[in-house]
């Protein structure tokens, strides 16, 4: 657990330097709001996740889709634009069920769990869609990577099987930072 305090840091430092946060003097020890804490957790995992080519979607972009409703709306629409590794460009747009195929990441907040899984059950296997959950209070092992609040601070979790489900590669780094796994 030692590596959470870090990486905690290492998130915040990474969110004020890609969004332009605390351009005058930034200090790694303020704290960043959970929300926007959140959204740098979802910038770093797209750094460490490789997705399936034949996909469908533009290699260069990846695409970021949220509900209207979740509160990590107005964080997540600061990394738009943002060059993420591998010439990656993020977009962030907002989630539309019928046209799911051209997320590669879907952010799930609680009401909308299951109408999303509904739809990504009728995707062939290996769809190719990096599911994140925003603090739902339940575990479901068809979500690849949960956020949760514990103990104060923002931890994850990663089910390696609904991963390779939707046909990703998670880096084993990611994936020795996440919680215990699920």
């Amino acid at each position: 657990m030692a590596y959470i305090p870090r990486l905690r840091t290492l998130l915040a430092i990474c969110w004020w330097v890609a969004c332009g946060v605390g351009t005058s003097v930034a200090r790694a020890n303020e704290p960043v709001a959970d929300l926007d804490l959140k959204a740098a957790y979802v910038f770093n995992f797209i750094q460490f996740i490789d997705w399936p080519d034949s996909d469908g979607t533009p290699g260069n972009e990846v695409t970021v889709c949220v509900s209207a409703f979740s509160p990590l709306k107005r964080s997540l629409a600061a990394l738009d634009g943002k060059q993420a590794t591998k010439d990656r460009t993020v977009r962030v747009r907002l989630l539309d069920l019928q046209a799911i195929r051209g997320c590669r990441v879907v952010i799930v907040h609680n009401a909308e769990v299951e109408p999303v899984l509904r739809v990504l059950r009728t995707l062939p296997a290996s769809h190719g869609i990096l599911t994140v959950s925003d603090d739902i209070t339940f575990v479901n092992p068809e979500i690849v990577i949960a956020l949760a609040q514990q103990e104060g601070r923002v931890v994850f979790g990663i089910s390696p099987d609904a991963a390779t489900k939707a046909g990703l590669i998670i880096s084993s780094r990611l994936l020795r930072l996440a919680k215990g796994g699920r």
